[in-house]
């Protein structure tokens, strides 16, 4: 009987193991269980998603991207040690931290190592194919943001542009792959496909910056389009290498500062409100008597070099460029006038350069300080405590290019798809407002043409189609290891003289004497801009005998 149980016991039991047995094998042959544990185990590794790209008014691209190629570094399969020699050398440091991580992980290699056993996928990496405007670009961070200029202010749109793609792989729960295993590259078509169009021209940025680099360690160059005042060409200097923001901060050679958005001593550029004001208070009659130096209020003020111009008017003194003329007729004119015209020809504002970034505003001293006569007759001659931007001055003098209408200056021409160009939005601009009389900005313009031709600023002067404009050097209370004073050297005006279509500021700031003055660096942009332009290339064609033969 006891055997009997016994037998009974054995037998229930080799069932029972039977049954277990069965059951691991159906569990191991299941697909659905295998799916649910393969998904408890699947780790997804996303790659860097293709930045969006900025482009010029006619829709080139101004960035462009590279191939990158990313390896799968994988725990416990000697990855690391695999990977170690094709890594970046800013990529090892991370690459040793995590070599025992418990998840795979992408890594930036060189190359690919496909060939090498190691799981490689390619991704696209912003890159500047041409680097042209880079201050106003800006610059990405490590991780590929934008932190300066327009890749800041357009992070969003830029950053989401491209697909989002992963890697995905399962795993064990040591981090490594299971046999017969492969990791997949999965892609998920959600990007926006935008980018940024400026109003930059490609063409026009690359002749500024062309002419600054031959002629201008320091400075910068705007040109804007006279009749809508878009940007076409935003140029400062010295430049610096977008992939190597360290080496300018080590330099500490201002290389970072934007200079067109930045605020700098104006000099006698300030000159032409002063002229605004005198004919809107009917003192466009005012005559002086130069003798090379004034004194207002126990303090001497002089024309450059002590020069003595004599008896001048208006129109004289802007030639010239005479101090002691513009102190006087500042003094006569008052400084609540002459606080109310720099205000409306712009200056003491900041301008709107996008959604989110703008220029300096620059230091327009209130009326009240201006009661002082010192005060008054620094601040007639561009000096004092008055700061003013290269964007400021170029929309004043664009003012009077374009008939007496300030128009806010624009880079921006709006959000775009990437493929067809098509705008998809506009930055809100503020509408042109009248600065002054079409009358004050014609008899101006014919004054500024003559600086140009018989005064001052005789070095402006380009090949054809004549220029009008205004030269300024200012103090900076900055000095050099000599002791002597460095100066900001100025020029601003426009071309051609008429129905001018292009409005030019060059900047030379912190130099004792500019190895090319600013005057000529404009007439070098003028004359590269008449040769961007078949219809003016008559005015310099060699006039030819009647017979058509040449002498």
């Amino acid at each position: 009987m006891a055997q009997k149980r016994l037998l009974g016991l054995c037998m229930a039991l080799v069932l029972l193991l039977g049954g277990i047995l069965c059951r691991v094998w159906w569990i191991g042959t299941d697909t659905a269980y295998a799916s649910s544990a393969g998904a408890q185990v699947v780790s997804e590794t996303a790659l860097p998603r293709r930045r969006g790209d900025f482009y010029d008014r006619a829709g080139r691209p101004l960035t462009g991207t590279v191939q990158q190629w990313y390896a799968l570094c994988i725990p416990g399969d000697g990855s690391y040690a695999a990977l170690f020699p094709y890594v970046p050398y800013a990529v090892q440091e991370e690459l040793y931290a995590r070599r025992n991580a418990a998840q795979p992980f992408l890594v930036e290699v060189r190359q690919d190592l496909s060939r090498s056993g190691v799981y490689c996928c390619a991704a696209s990496r912003r890159c500047l194919p041409l680097p042209i405007a880079r201050h106003l670009l800006g610059y990405l961070d490590g991780d590929g943001r934008g932190v300066a200029g327009l890749e800041r202010v357009y992070d969003d749109v830029l950053a989401a542009a491209g697909d989002d793609a992963a890697v995905t792989c399962v795993t064990t729960a040591q981090g490594s792959l299971p046999a017969g295993t492969a990791p997949q590259l999965v892609t998920r078509q959600n990007g926006s496909g935008q980018g940024v169009r400026l109003t930059l021209d490609a063409g026009i940025q690359r002749l500024c910056e062309g002419v600054a680099a031959a002629g201008m360690p320091r400075g910068c160059i705007l040109v804007l389009d006279t009749q809508t005042a878009e940007v076409l060409a935003s140029v400062s200097m010295p430049e610096f290498d977008p992939s190597d923001i360290a080496a300018s901060i080590a330099a500490n050679d201002t290389s970072l500062i934007d200079r067109p958005l930045a605020a700098f001593s104006a000099g006698s550029v300030f000159k032409v409100v002063l002229a605004v004001a005198a004919y809107e208070a009917g003192l466009d009659w005012y005559t002086h008597d130069c003798t090379g130096s004034i004194e207002v209020a126990g303090q001497t003020y002089r024309c450059a070099q002590g020069r003595a111009h004599g008896l001048v008017n208006l129109r004289g003194a802007l030639e010239a460029s005479c101090n002691t003329f513009f102190i006087e007729l500042g003094q006569a004119l008052g400084a609540q006038r002459l606080a109310e015209t720099a205000q409306r020809l712009g200056f003491g504002s900041a301008l709107t350069v996008a959604p989110g970034l703008k220029s300096a505003a620059g230091t327009l001293p209130a009326a009240a300080g201006l009661q002082n006569a010192g005060q008054l007759a620094m601040f007639s001659f561009g000096q004092g405590d008055l700061t003013v931007t290269p964007l400021q001055v170029a929309a004043m003098m664009n003012t009077i290019a374009d008939g007496g209408f300030l128009c806010s200056p624009r880079f921006v021409q709006g959000i775009v798809d990437a493929g067809t160009q098509e705008l998809l939005s506009v930055p809100e601009t503020a509408p042109p407002r009248r600065a002054c009389s079409a009358d004050i900005a014609r008899i101006l313009r014919s004054m500024l043409c003559t600086v140009v031709e018989e005064g001052i600023g005789r070095d402006a002067l380009p090949l054809a189609g004549g220029a009008g404009g205004k030269t300024g050097t200012a103090q900076t209370g900055q000095y050099d290891e000599n002791g002597e004073e460095l100066l900001n050297h100025w020029f601003a005006g426009f071309w051609p003289a008429e129905a001018p279509r292009y409005t030019i500021v060059v900047l030379q700031d912190g130099v004792l004497e500019p190895q090319t003055s600013s005057a000529a660096l404009f007439a070098q942009v003028a004359n590269g801009l008449l040769a961007l332009q078949p219809d003016f290339a008559a005015l310099t064609a060699p006039k030819l005998p009647e017979s058509g033969k040449t002498a």
